[in-house]
Parts: C-alpha cells; sequence; structure tokens
C-alpha cells in the first residue's frame, strides 16, 4: 500500500513538471515598424568618416562617406530622387551609382521625457531579399551602438515612469538587458557580434551576465542566478539585431558563471530617466540647424571644395649639410687668421 501511494505521488509529480514544461508561454508581441522617422532620429548626424541623413521630407535616408581621410565626400547611398536634385560626382572614389536603402524604424525603448530612445533599423540594402537589423541608442543628442536598456522585455517596448530614489533621482537597480549589437549603420549589411553582455544593478554590485547567439525561438522565459542568500531574475533570451541570445543551455532555467564588479566597464552614459544606458564614445552626433538635404548637401560641396594640400613628392628633398665654422670665435685682426677663414669655406 505504502509503495503503491509513493508510485502514486511520483507519478503525479512528473506529471505536473511536464506539464509546467509543456504549458505554453506567453506569446511575443511582434515589433512593428514604421516608414516614419522617429524625431529624435531626424536630422544631419557626424561621424568619425560619414555624415547620415535621416530626413523627415518623404522620410528619406542618405549616407555620405568622407573618404581620402575625410578630404572627400562621396554620397554613396540615396534615394532616387535626390539625383533630381543634386548631381553626384562620377570618379574614381565613387561607384557607379547610389545605393537606394530602405529602413523602417522601429521602437525598442523611449523614456517618459522623450529625451532619450533606444531603435532598431530594419533595413532593406539593394539585392538582397532579407532585412539586416542596426540597434541604436539616442541619448543627449549623440547616437551610440553599444547600449542597454532596462527591465524585462515582456514589459513592453515602451518604458514606463521609472522608480526614483529619495533624493528624487532615477533608481537604477534591476535588470539591463543588452540591445546593441551590429557594427554599424553602413551602405552594406553589417557584421552581429555573436554574444552580449546583459547586466542587473544591486546594492553598488554589477552582475556580469553573459549571452551568446542561439537558434532557440524567441520567448519570455525568464532565468534565475543566486549570489549568497541572494536571487535574481533576468530574461533568458534578448533579440538584437534580428538574433536571438541566450543565457541557459536548452531548458535550463540557472544561469552560471555569473562575473561580478564594483563598476560598469568604460565610460557610461544615462539618459535623464535612467532607462537607456549606452558605452563609450558617439557612434554620431547630430548637427545643429541641419535638418535636410539641402543641408547636406552643403556639407558635401564644402567638403570636396576645400584645397588639398600639396602631393608629397616620391624622392624626399634632402640638403647638404654643410658645416659653418663659428667665425666670431676667430679674431679678424689676427693675419694668422686669415687663411685659415678661406680654407673652411665651402666645406
Amino acid at each position: 500500500m505504502k509503495k503503491s501511494f509513493l508510485l502514486s505521488a511520483a507519478v503525479l509529480l512528473a506529471c505536473a513538471a511536464a506539464a509546467q514544461v509543456l504549458r505554453p508561454s506567453e506569446a511575443v508581441r511582434e515589433r512593428e515598424a514604421r516608414a516614419d522617422i522617429p524625431d529624435l532620429l531626424a536630422g544631419v548626424w557626424q561621424g568619425n568618416d560619414r555624415l547620415v541623413l535621416f530626413g523627415k521630407d518623404g522620410n528619406e535616408f542618405a549616407a555620405v562617406l568622407r573618404v581620402f581621410s575625410g578630404r572627400y565626400a562621396d554620397r554613396a547611398a540615396a534615394p532616387a530622387a535626390y539625383a533630381e536634385y543634386a548631381t553626384r560626382d562620377r570618379n574614381d572614389a565613387t561607384g557607379r551609382a547610389a545605393e537606394h536603402i530602405e529602413i523602417s524604424y522601429i521602437t525598442i525603448a523611449e523614456n517618459v521625457s522623450r529625451t532619450a530612445g533606444a531603435y532598431e533599423l530594419q533595413i532593406l540594402y539593394p539585392g538582397s531579399r532579407e532585412y539586416a537589423y542596426v540597434p541604436l541608442a539616442v541619448i543627449g543628442g549623440d547616437i551610440y551602438l553599444d547600449f542597454l536598456v532596462k527591465g524585462s522585455a515582456r514589459d513592453g517596448d515602451y518604458a514606463v515612469q521609472p522608480p526614483v530614489t529619495a533624493d528624487g533621482s532615477p533608481d537604477l537597480e534591476g535588470f539591463w538587458r543588452d540591445c546593441g549589437a551590429a557594427a554599424g549603420l553602413l551602405v552594406s549589411p553589417p557584421s552581429v557580434k555573436k554574444e552580449r553582455t546583459g547586466y542587473y544593478f544591486s546594492g553598488g554590485t554589477f552582475y556580469h551576465i553573459r549571452y551568446w547567439e542561439t537558434d532557440m525561438p524567441y520567448t519570455y522565459e525568464q532565468a534565475g542566478f543566486t549570489d549568497g542568500d541572494q536571487s535574481f531574475v533576468v530574461d533568458k533570451y534578448v533579440r538584437s539585431a534580428g538574433k536571438v541570445y541566450t543565457n541557459c543551455t536548452g531548458r535550463r532555467t540557472q544561469i552560471r558563471n555569473i562575473k561580478k564588479s564594483s563598476e560598469l566597464p568604460g565610460t557610461a552614459h544615462f539618459d535623464r530617466d535612467g532607462v537607456i544606458c549606452a558605452f563609450g564614445s558617439p557612434y554620431l552626433v547630430r548637427l545643429d540647424g541641419r535638418e535636410n538635404r539641402a543641408d547636406l548637401q552643403q556639407l558635401t560641396d564644402e567638403t570636396n571644395a576645400a584645397p588639398r594640400p600639396p602631393r608629397k613628392p616620391v624622392f624626399p628633398v634632402t640638403f647638404p649639410d654643410v658645416r659653418w665654422p663659428d667665425y666670431d670665435a676667430l679674431d679678424i685682426y689676427d693675419p694668422a687668421t686669415w687663411n685659415r677663414r678661406m680654407l673652411d669655406v665651402g666645406k
């Protein structure tokens, strides 16, 4: 009787566990891609080697590459209507025609004050049938490619009012998911990183959570880890740049090999509401007062009209190395030094 009861209990527990595993997860909300350019992205942006236009007029995208150490500006990507506005130079530094790139915009998160936002650009390059994705964040008039978004993706793409501390500053503690994975906003499909790092902020400690690319479908499933008597829960999956990343293998939900530190790596930039965190230097900087194709074309013409420095000679110019004696040290009134001065001339 006792064995029968234990067997029945084991069967019930196994069934309950199976039901827990097979229970359908929460449906993932599809992100909506829109053709309208977000207000935070509109305008002309400048980087180390390029100018980028997100034009509100016609929702156009154009990119000007500054080649030859920034001395020549090539309008490498532009809509077809741009050719009617300004002719494009044809020379050894340019392609036969400008690339016509189609972009739609997906909002990942925006803070309540609408001063910062994280977006994913859905890009269709010429000759490609599949979309490429470039996540980026806008904070304080700067665009970053390496950034975090606070909270679980289950809570929605648009950020709600974040909690604040006793002194009124944003509460930064909690889970921060890594959403930046693309190498850049290029005129060809960019490379995408195979690993990402999420973070959990707690009491001045930063827990580093490694994510790696996986073929598993994206869900809102969560995983956890412990540190002493403390337990933390984070997203098991993160989606970025059209890829899915996980922090656990298979159906596991326990995260291993958690690293922790007392500070974040590199320079961190937070928005005023504590919703988005970016790392490093800006990828692009907004040019104030530049908003449309006319401003972009003016910058292009100014770059190409600037005088070029003279070319360096193939063979460097050499000058004779002549040793001139110090005649001031000689007594000009002493006849014994006259012949010495004559011999030194020309040496």
